[in-house]
């Protein structure tokens, strides 16, 4: 088994026998990203490795937001996200700008969720909608001892701007969607939306060999269901903490806590299919731990935040496929 770890324009190569974890400690230190290829039954390769250098837009300045989990663009206000905290927060969503002042509060009308881990925007049936995932299972007990997992879906809610302190509002839940993995709880910490094949994705949080998309229908109806999410395609890209779908359906991004991994599709194409073909690596800006990502609105950048107080706001260029730059 062969294993790859790009580190910026360089690739270190070495086998399991012959790596040691004082090399993995001070790869790690450079915050570049991890993607494991692995031959056999994971076959992944890599296209590219991003050099453009990250744009600070602002630092998320409320401690409130002490561990940004999820991240998604506002579809009604193009200067501003909404973030979520980790586990541990009560149920609620902070409009942020893009000068890093909260705008809103928006508390969810909910039990205490468990884990939330990722949230992500999209446009459907004439409405802008918020998916939130209350996703993680670290201890694999989801669904047995513990709640099963499940996603949220609101309209997003119309935010009047005012000067001053933040608006504090509710919101009622439109749909929420119980599920399990089919072979038994799986930690989940990233999810996106694909409005045209009407998917909604999953991404595990595992060690490579076990890493796995899978998918549920998306639906904008109102109530309560209960589903089995079906396995889509085995993705070697280690413990995943966010991801996003572009808004015209043809790119998806992951980070997981070092650096990120775009993947393109063609028009027709699946994404079973496009997560076999090369990847683009992507250059994170040190941070704490990234957890966060999202499209923005063009699909030429992705917005990433980390955990902890204070963390900056980060815009990253998208490269531009080979074909686009010869034209």
């Amino acid at each position: 088994m062969q294993t790859l770890f790009p580190f910026r324009s360089k690739a270190i190569q070495v086998t399991a026998l012959g790596f040691s974890l004082a090399a993995f400690t001070s790869c790690l230190s450079s915050f570049s990203y991890l993607v494991l290829s692995m031959q056999g039954s994971f076959p992944m390769s890599i296209a590219a490795t991003s050099e453009v250098e990250p744009e600070k837009v602002c630092t998320v300045e409320d401690d409130e937001i002490s561990e940004a989990s999820g991240i998604a663009l506002s579809r009604r206000q193009k200067d501003a996200v909404w973030l979520h905290n980790d586990s541990g927060d009560s149920a609620r969503l902070f409009l942020v700008g893009f000068d890093g002042k909260t705008r809103a509060i928006v508390t969810l009308n909910i039990e205490r969720p468990i884990d939330w881990e990722d949230m992500c925007s999209f446009e459907a049936d004439g409405e802008k909608w918020l998916l939130i995932g209350d996703t993680g299972d670290n201890g694999r007990i989801r669904s047995r001892t513990e709640r099963a997992c499940e996603l949220l879906l609101i309209k997003e809610p119309e935010i009047k701007p005012r000067s001053g302190s933040p608006v504090s509002i509710k919101a009622d839940i439109v749909s929420r969607i119980e599920f399990q993995f089919p072979e038994g709880p799986e930690d989940c910490e990233s999810l996106a939306v694909d409005t045209q094949s009407k998917e909604i994705l999953l991404l595990t949080k595992s060690v490579p060999q076990k890493c796995q998309m899978f998918r549920l229908p998306l639906s904008t109806k109102p109530g309560q269901q209960k589903l089995t999410a079906e396995p889509m395609a085995s993705l070697a890209v280690p413990f995943a903490t966010s991801m996003d779908v572009s808004a015209d359906n043809q790119s998806l991004v992951i980070v997981n806590m070092f650096s990120g991994a775009l993947i393109r599709r063609g028009p027709e194409e699946t994404w079973a299919s496009a997560c076999q073909k090369p990847i683009t690596v992507l250059t994170l800006p040190a941070q704490p731990q990234c957890e966060a990502v999202c499209f923005e609105s063009t699909g030429a950048s992705v917005l990433v935040n980390s955990e902890r107080i204070q963390q900056p706001l980060w815009r990253i260029r998208i490269p531009e496929p080979d074909g686009a730059k010869n034209q």
